[in-house]
This record gives C-alpha cells, sequence and structure tokens, in this order.
C-alpha cells in the first residue's frame, strides 16, 4: 500500500459548519469524560474526531477503488488502479508494454483507461521514483500533524461551535464550560433556599459555589467539578439569583440586594433615542465627540474595536457625577473586567488610598456604577477628571482623580430660581481636583435639581427648546454672548440626558444658532 495524499486545509476548514452528528459526537464526549470541558477543548476534540473520520473515510475509498498508484510496483492487465494526485481518480489497466528509455531498462508503461472515460499511460517497474517514497495515510510511520491543525484553526472551530451548541437542548454552558443537561446532579428548593441564605448572611454576595457547598450537604461520589457544574446550573434557572462574575469566574449574587441602578437605568442616565443626521457634524465637532467619549455616541464599526490603553482620562459630566457611575466606551471598556453572558459583572475599585470600592460594570446600559460616595469624598463636581487603570490582581481596577492643590475658583454653576427654573452664575468654588474647563458646573443644591429631573420625566419637553434655555443661560456669562458646543452639551446634561453629536446637530441644522467659529455658537437675533 502506497501514499493517499490526506490534508484538511484552510478552506476545509473555513466552510467547516457543525453537524448534528458533531453535536451526537460530543455529547458522548462529555458523557465519557464525566466532567463539564470548555470550549476550546471541545473543539479540539471535534477537530480529531474529524482527522480521524477522514482518515476513515479515505481508507474505506482506498479499499474500494483498488491499489495505490505507485511507479515501483508492476501491474497486469485487468488491476485496478487509483491516482492520489488526480484526485483520486480510479481506473483499470487495459494495456502493458516495454518501456524505452535507456537509463531505466526496466521500466514499463502500462495504459489506464479512467473512470472519466480517459485514456491516460503512467510508468511500472520504476524503483527511484518520488512517490514510491511516500506511505499510505493511516500507516504506522505516518507522522501526524494533527496538533498543527488544532493550532491553526481551533479558535475558528471553537468560535462556530459556540454557536452551534447555544441552540442545543442535550448540552447546557454555565460560564466558559459545557456538559451534558440530562446528567447533572439534582439540587432542591431546600438546597437553593440554603444557598440564599448564605448569600444574604454575606450582603448578597458574591461568593463562588465552592464556598456555598462547604454549607450544602449533598450525597454523591461524582467528581467535584460536576458537583459544582450542576449547582451553577441550579442557580442560574433561579431567578432569585445573579450570575455577576467576570470572565472565568462564576460568582453568585442576590438580586433583590442589588443597587437598584444595578438593574434599572436611573432617569438622570436614560436617553430615548432621537434620530438625527452625522453628516451635520464637520470635523471640529467630530473630534470633539470623540474626546467627551459619551456611552451614547454612535460608535462607528471602526471605533468599536477592543483598544487597550494603560490609563484612560474620564471628564465627569453631571448624569454621571450624580449617580456615581463611569461610561463603558471603546476607551474605557478594556480596562474594566467583562464576561461572556451575565450582564452585570461585581468587582471592586481601588483608589490611592487603597480603600476598596464595590462596584459594578452594568453592561446592558454601558456605565460602571458604584462611585456616587467616593465622588463625595474627593470632592468631584461635573467636568471633574478622573484616572482609571488596570490592576494588579486580575478584576481589580485603580481609581484617583487628576490631583490639584485644593483653592477657590470663579467656576459656571447651577442654581435653582425661585420659580423653578435652571440659572447659571459665575461663582467661587472650592476646587479639589482638576477639571475640563468646558464640563466643569459646580451644583450646590442636587435636591432641588433631583426634583426637577422628575418633574421633566413627567413632562418631557422638546430637545431644541431646552437647548435654547440652557443657551441663553450660558449666553448671559460671555460678554459677547457666545457659547461653545461643549460647555452646552454639559449644560444640557444638568436636565435631560443627551449625547454630544445630537446637540452638535441641532446646533448646524437650526437657523436659531450662528456659528462664529471654534464651535462657538451664539443666538441668532431672532431666536
Amino acid at each position: 500500500m502506497v501514499f493517499a495524499d490526506f490534508q484538511i486545509n484552510q478552506s476545509y476548514w473555513e466552510s467547516f459548519t457543525i453537524t448534528q452528528a458533531d453535536i451526537e459526537f460530543l455529547y458522548a464526549y462529555l458523557l465519557d469524560k464525566e466532567t463539564p470541558l470548555p470550549s476550546d477543548e471541545l473543539a479540539e476534540a471535534l477537530i480529531q474526531e474529524r482527522i480521524r473520520s477522514e482518515k476513515e473515510r479515505l481508507q474505506k475509498k482506498q479499499q474500494e477503488n483498488g491499489e495505490i498508484y505507485q511507479p515501483k510496483e508492476v501491474y497486469a492487465i485487468g488491476d485496478k488502479v487509483q491516482f492520489p494526485a488526480m484526485d483520486w481518480i480510479n481506473g483499470t489497466v487495459t494495456a502493458v508494454r516495454e518501456g524505452n528509455n535507456p537509463e531505466h531498462p526496466q521500466m514499463k508503461v502500462i495504459t489506464v483507461e479512467l473512470s472519466d472515460g480517459k485514456t491516460r499511460q503512467f510508468a511500472a517497474g520504476l524503483e527511484n521514483h518520488i512517490l514510491n517514497t511516500t506511505t499510505l495515510f493511516g500507516d504506522e510511520s505516518e507522522s501526524d500533524h494533527s496538533s498543527e491543525i488544532v493550532d491553526l484553526y481551533s479558535d475558528l472551530v471553537t468560535q462556530k461551535l459556540e454557536h452551534a451548541l447555544l441552540d442545543s437542548k442535550d448540552l447546557i454552558r454555565i460560564g466558559a464550560v459545557w456538559f451534558a443537561k440530562s446528567l447533572l446532579i439534582e439540587f432542591n428548593v431546600g438546597h437553593l433556599n440554603l444557598a440564599e441564605a448564605l448569600l444574604d448572611m454575606h450582603n448578597g454576595g458574591p461568593l463562588p459555589v465552592s464556598t456555598l457547598l462547604e454549607q450544602i450537604d449533598i450525597e454523591t461520589d461524582d467528581p467535584q467539578d460536576l458537583i459544582k457544574f450542576s449547582l451553577n446550573y441550579a442557580l442560574q434557572e433561579d431567578p432569585r439569583f445573579d450570575e455577576v462574575g467576570p470572565t472565568g469566574e462564576i460568582q453568585w449574587f442576590l438580586n433583590r440586594l442589588e443597587p437598584q441602578p444595578v438593574r434599572e437605568i436611573p432617569i438622570e442616565l436614560s436617553f430615548t433615542p432621537i434620530e438625527y443626521d452625522r453628516s451635520d457634524l464637520d470635523d471640529d465637532m467630530l473630534r470633539a465627540e470623540q474626546q467627551l467619549d459619551d456611552e451614547l455616541t454612535d460608535y462607528q464599526l471602526e471605533d468599536k474595536k477592543k483598544v487597550t490603553a494603560k490609563e484612560v482620562a474620564v471628564v465627569l459630566n453631571y448624569p454621571h457625577w450624580r449617580i456615581g457611575s463611569i461610561p463603558l466606551t471603546p476607551s474605557t471598556r478594556s480596562v474594566f473586567p467583562t464576561a461572556l453572558e451575565t450582564p452585570r459583572v461585581k468587582f471592586k475599585m481601588i483608589d490611592t488610598r487603597g480603600q476598596e470600592i464595590s462596584a459594578w460594570v452594568v453592561r446592558p446600559f454601558n456605565y460602571v456604577y458604584g462611585l456616587r460616595d467616593w465622588y463625595d469624598e474627593m470632592d468631584l463636581m461635573p467636568g471633574s477628571i478622573i484616572k482609571i487603570k488596570p490592576g494588579k490582581e486580575p478584576g481589580e481596577v485603580l481609581i484617583q482623580p487628576e490631583k490639584k492643590r485644593s483653592n477657590r475658583e470663579w467656576i459656571r454653576t447651577l442654581l435653582i430660581g425661585t420659580d423653578g427654573g435652571v440659572v447659571f452664575a459665575m461663582l467661587k468654588q472650592t476646587i479639589s481636583a482638576d477639571f475640563n474647563e468646558r464640563m466643569a458646573i459646580a451644583v450646590p443644591s442636587t435636591d432641588a435639581l433631583d426634583e426637577l429631573w422628575k418633574k421633566r420625566a413627567n413632562n418631557p419637553r422638546p430637545l431644541k427648546n431646552d437647548i435654547l434655555n440652557i443657551m441663553r443661560e450660558l449666553a448671559k456669562l460671555n460678554p459677547q454672548g457666545h457659547v461653545h458646543s461643549v460647555e452646552l452639551y454639559a449644560g444640557v446634561n444638568c436636565i435631560r440626558r443627551c449625547p454630544p453629536g445630537l446637540v452638535f446637530s441641532i446646533l448646524t441644522s437650526n437657523p436659531e444658532f450662528t456659528a462664529v467659529g471654534d464651535l462657538y455658537y451664539r443666538l441668532s437675533e431672532h431666536s
């Protein structure tokens, strides 16, 4: 037996699709292992199985279609031969004659009628030829290249496999690992009630199942990984529990003890989308929008690519300052822990004093929550600059305000008038951290502004009217009556949540506003 050219190349894996047979194989594979396994291990097992099945198919084909052609062999009329180098076409030897080559006097020439109806001639009895040195695929001497295939294509197969397994009713995933649903260990209501009580004793959590299992008695000889997986699944299916661990960790928290802004978006951060034409924004506005780094900005696809930064500076607008949050944007997202599926991730932030801050990544709403008290302790205000960067430990984030010597400076200050309206004035304020001059707005009475937000939530106003009113107030602070676009964005966000691009678009597309250069606008005479 001789060479069978076996190759599963790039095109094979790029067009690779997960079949029901593949799912059934993985199901049996998990049953055999008796332990949950991650997607990449299942992908490797599937690749090995596909290679094995291709070998089997190829060997069967070899057996069915005759001997593999090899020039050193001697053939007789009627022999069946197949040709791997010709896409495994086969044929029957119809004639044999002496060769006419002085260098190879022993050579024969065979005529083969191929299965496609054509007739070809081939050398035979030729001892020295490259095709004689190759071996049959599947022989003991063949080097196995399956590990190379795994290295090259496991990521691609893993991605396709995860999509397919999500539709499987027989296999379930907890975190990054999968197992057969039918073999899970059952945890009853009593077990889950005890888990709830344990989490309650720890202020809601988070706790891993390994900690919970120390107090939950279950009689079984099953592997520990399977026990943990089964309890994770039982907790996942119970609405009392929320999985809040970052990628690679599974941590549980009680839903009822999670802060409200973690479960529901507060009115200060809530925005009902308003369509606008982004072509209204010139290059200066697009640059300003990018610098503001607002989570409501409609980032283009190229901007959504993962950005990795050692340190990120964040300028707080009023809504985030008031709620105690940080926007999740392409620039800040890489600093914070994330997860495969869970919408909320519990983690800790550490400030320069070593103080730990319990915080949440709220993925559905694109913000990080839990900094309200810390903002107060640091005497921050809207417009303050804070810096964040990854900590030494996984899932840990370091935070600090941009340092500035404490002093008093003239700052735009928002006041609530006797009529309940918003008034801006330049007043001296104590400053403890550096700030963005265009975003800085002191708010002495948050209670009065909170009441205004509640009233406006029940009685929404047209955005252009709000922009006009804020512009009139801010214009009083400038002798020329000019207002910078970013200052206007900051002012508008003191009374309603709005992305910068929308504010800029209204400025450029309405006659009530006149551009005076460098992103400054004034009210038109008829406004």
